[in-house]
């Protein structure tokens, strides 16, 4: 295992921001660490990083302990979320700092520049400013100057939440490139889920300094082990024990052993199954068109759930449905 952080340790005053946390990052793995604000995430990044210390626990890199080494012995590549380029100095010079730094020959540093430049589409731009740049080309510079050094591991907080919606979606797609093709470990902060469902191969979701629930982006999406995943990731109906009983019984047969409150039924908007229907018992209380697909509000049973279906839909406010419940699972209430 590549990084190993086991029982992870850390408070603030007597706040505790992170309580025991324990994660392996394998050598190849892209790893996303996803919750709300203020769930321990980016101080955990921050850990790693070698930015805090931590109060107990151990942050091991193969069989390097990193507890007493500063960060700028570890090799890890780092990137902002505000950038944090040098303003005087051009792209070209960005890049090549941390090569300079290590005093690598001219040649070199030449070489690993206009590579990693090229690497990220921005040969073109390399002589100039990073005022003269959009917020997309910055970040492609700072992830460029970031993998210059051949950082054992990469390390992104929050790197898109500045750029326009459809800027971040291209990002999306040229992080996830770069970190395949060069196979570097990457650990990455998002508070976004659809962030985090497009780009991991693991999701770590946190909330209040403890880790929820670890797993591939489909386990959380498809299998949310407690009532926090289900709804943060993703949309969902979360459905008490004792009104599944009533409406869909067969459901019951997939429930753990417990107490009624002690669970839930998450059913995905997908997995809501509607028919059109005069004397049906569901009422459609609201659509909102998205584009791919459109969302609709149904009150049924003395609830109101949500339900989506691709594409546009020709229901109306006020239309009568049958309602049936797909599959789902069972989390921790």
């Amino acid at each position: 295992m590549h990084l190993q952080i086991r029982h992870l340790y850390k408070t603030f005053d007597e706040f505790v921001a992170l309580d025991r946390i324990s994660l392996d990052v394998g050598a190849h793995d892209f790893i996303c660490l996803l919750g709300p604000s203020g769930c321990g995430k980016t101080t955990l990044l921050r850990i790693i990083a070698g930015l805090l210390p931590f109060d107990g626990g151990s942050l091991m890199l193969g069989d390097v302990d990193l507890s007493a080494m500063p960060a700028r012995e570890r090799g890890f590549g780092i990137v902002f979320q505000s950038y944090s380029l040098f303003p005087n100095m051009t792209v070209a010079e960005n890049v090549a700092y941390g090569l300079k730094i290590r005093k690598e020959a001219s040649d070199a540093i030449q070489t690993r520049v206009e590579a990693l430049l090229d690497m990220v589409k921005l040969p073109h731009l390399a002589d100039r400013y990073p005022h003269q740049l959009s917020g997309g080309q910055q970040q492609r510079v700072a992830i460029a100057r970031a993998l210059a050094v051949d950082p054992a591991l990469l390390l992104l907080d929050e790197p898109l939440s500045a750029l326009d919606a459809r800027v971040r979606v291209e990002m999306r797609g040229e992080i996830r490139d770069v970190q395949r093709r060069l196979g570097i470990p990457t650990i990455m902060v998002t508070h976004d889920q659809e962030e985090a469902l497009s780009l991991a191969d693991t999701i770590v979701c946190m909330n209040q300094g403890r880790i929820e629930q670890i797993g591939t982006p489909k386990d959380l999406y498809l299998r949310p082990r407690t009532r926090f995943v289900a709804d943060f990731v993703g949309q969902s109906n979360l459905l008490p024990s004792d009104w599944v009983r009533a409406v869909s019984p067969h459901h019951m047969t997939t429930r753990p052993e417990g107490k009624d409150d002690a669970f839930a039924l998450c059913i995905r908007p997908e997995s809501l199954h509607l028919i059109s229907d005069a004397n049906g018992e569901g009422r459609i209380l609201d659509c909102g068109f998205l584009g791919n697909l459109t969302r609709i509000q149904i009150a049924w049973k003395d609830r109101t759930l949500t339900a989506e279906i691709p594409g546009f839909c020709g229901y109306m406010a006020g239309d009568a449905v049958t309602v049936s419940l797909g599959s789902g699972a069972w989390v921790r209430a």
